[in-house]
């Protein structure tokens, strides 16, 4: 959603995109430092975001990769904690290959955040079987 002729977000696309998705389509969205635009979305385009992911039951998939490279650790966690305070179930994938400096290692982590025990336990016995 990147518009180049202003460099900045094509919000309204963005939104409109999100609105037409089916229910439980997994969306991914960088939560800080968009790789490769380097655009956010701002803190209220974002509530928005939140807002529209959760009235569609839409899946959000959270890339939290560059996580202290913007504005700074807690800063920069500010849309995990958003959707996570919405009780929405997703996805939180972060990465340790660039803030711990091990470039090619891939190390990072998957979070998943269910709505309630039992799906929990459904994820962890699919989780099993990777």
């Amino acid at each position: 959603y990147y518009d180049a002729s202003t460099r900045g977000l094509n919000f309204e696309a963005m939104l409109a995109d999100l609105k037409a998705a089916p229910a439980k389509t997994v969306v991914v969205l960088h939560a800080c430092c968009h790789n490769p635009t380097g655009v956010d979305p701002t803190p209220e385009q974002w509530k928005q975001i939140a807002a529209v992911v959760k009235e569609n039951n839409l899946v959000p998939f959270l890339d939290i990769a560059y996580q202290g490279f913007g504005e700074g650790l807690t800063e920069d966690a500010a849309v995990v904690r958003m959707f996570a305070d919405m009780d929405m179930t997703m996805f939180i994938s972060s990465s340790f290959s660039k803030s711990f400096s091990l470039y090619g290692e891939r190390v990072g982590a998957l979070t998943i955040v269910a709505g309630s025990k039992e799906a929990a336990g459904r994820v962890l016995s699919q989780l099993k079987r990777v």
